[in-house]
């Protein structure tokens, strides 16, 4: 199965334009990466959440809890849940997907390819069988040009999605 994200403007709940998916509390718990008993993989500070608009396998996700939308923003408490969770979450990933690296990656600031202003990073396996690695990934997927849809197909399926990927992720975090 391929998936495609061109934008995400319909990401979440909210109806309301200008509204923020990552401070949608519904959106992101439903979302959220759960242990094996239902337990959110999560700290004061930072969500660990699947991205359900995928651009490539086991793409997910650290979210802050707080809106923040500048680099620099973010307290000393803070930086330092953010990289916990980033650290448990790659070595989560690394165990789902045997012989993967890891790829950690932030697009922010009016010039980048960020589809949402609301910092995140992006926490994705580095599958041996990939054949596009860090940024060449990105290019694949999107296009500058809002309401012009440019798809074009990563060449390798993505076999574990959404729910799918949410509940083997709860296998591996016993």
């Amino acid at each position: 199965m391929y998936y495609y994200s061109p934008f995400r403007n319909k990401y979440g709940t909210n109806p309301q334009k200008n509204s923020c998916p990552f401070c949608e509390v519904d959106t992101m718990s439903s979302q959220g990466v759960r242990d094996s008993v239902g337990i959110l993989i999560e700290n004061d500070y930072y969500r660990w959440v699947v991205n359900y608009f995928p651009k490539f396998e086991g793409h997910t996700m650290v979210v802050p809890k707080r809106h923040i939308t500048t680099l620099g923003s973010e307290q000393p408490d803070e930086i330092i849940a953010r990289d916990e969770l980033i650290t448990h979450a790659s070595q989560t990933l690394t165990t789902l997907y045997p012989g993967a690296g890891v790829e950690i990656f932030l697009q922010t600031g009016e010039g980048s390819e960020s589809s949402i202003t609301h910092l995140h990073w992006h926490v994705v396996p580095a599958l041996p069988k990939d054949p596009l690695r860090g940024f060449d990934k990105l290019g694949q997927f999107f296009t500058i040009e809002e309401g012009k849809e440019r798809v074009v197909v990563f060449p390798v399926a993505i076999e574990l999605a959404q729910e799918k990927l949410l509940s083997a992720l709860a296998t591996v975090l016993k």
